[in-house]
């Protein structure tokens, strides 16, 4: 009798929970084919700046760890089916990543300067990099690129010195090269690129504000406003809406070139699959 009681409890338990999953299960439209939402990490505080580490399927990004008034961030990670972050101690105020894939090195910025580890070593430590710079964003491709802050002017990393690139002049939030080598950045106008061998702005129609641009592992730029995920159209020089997603913080892609990205408390990756 206990035992048939423990099984219709443990059934009742299964077809709650299934329906639970079915009832929060959502679908949003990629490149007009549906995806499934899978949540990576949740109850988070603003997670930004994610990167992907595709030799260990590890997430890295920031998140703001202060109260609402004031914030302070640091780097932390999940890793694969492990939705609890783990966190960087060692990066002061830690709130910029970017990754080298290609030779496994990651890079942290933090109010104090640049650090980087080894991903591929066993038991790596954090050496620093570059010092006094407060760095608000990074990327990389063949080297480091990062804009400072409060300033926000463009560097890269040369030979342990920050080498400021002055044919960007202005007042810049984010920065990315795409697969054709063309340079896109956005300031308090809106978006610009900057073609491969050039110096000439050539403005995008479209959103103005975003809060991450990235390139996936195909080399094309994406970008996120407000309301959505955009690719550019180089023909037009205009910004076409891929998905309609709000209030995203950041944007990565993982070996298979699925989307994550975040909202103001957790981190969804799309997979391209119906809901069950």
């Amino acid at each position: 009798m206990n035992m048939r009681f423990l099984y219709i409890v443990f059934v009742c338990f299964c077809t709650v929970y299934s329906n639970e999953v079915k009832k929060k299960c959502e679908e949003i439209t990629v490149h007009n084919k549906p995806h499934r939402k899978h949540v990576l990490s949740m109850g988070l505080n603003r997670p930004y700046q994610l990167a992907f580490d595709k030799h260990h399927n590890k997430l890295f990004f920031s998140h703001n760890v202060g109260s609402d008034e004031e914030d302070a961030f640091e780097i932390v990670y999940i890793e694969k089916d492990e939705m609890i972050p783990k966190v960087l101690s060692s990066v002061k105020n830690g709130f910029a990543i970017a990754i080298d894939n290609k030779d496994g090195v990651i890079y942290y910025g933090g109010s104090d300067g640049i650090y980087k580890e080894h991903l591929k070593e066993k038991n790596a430590t954090i050496h620093e990099v570059l010092k006094e710079h407060n760095v608000w964003d990074m990327f990389f491709k063949h080297t480091l690129y990062f804009i400072t802050y409060p300033l926000q002017h463009l560097y890269k990393l040369k030979e342990k010195k920050a080498e400021h690139q002055k044919h960007i002049h202005e007042k810049i939030y984010q920065f990315v090269i795409d697969g054709n080598d063309d340079i896109f950045i956005t300031n308090e106008t809106g978006l610009f690129l900057i073609k491969n061998g050039t110096e000439d702005r050539i403005f995008y129609k479209g959103p103005k504000v975003f809060r991450a641009i990235e390139v996936n592992n195909k080399g094309i730029a994406y970008f996120c406003s407000k309301n959505g995920i955009y690719v550019p159209n180089k023909k037009d020089h205009t910004l076409d809406m891929i998905a309609r997603v709000k209030h995203i913080f950041g944007l990565a892609f993982d070996t298979d070139d699925n989307i994550i990205y975040s909202d103001p408390h957790e981190i969804v990756k799309l997979l391209p699959e119906k809901c069950k």
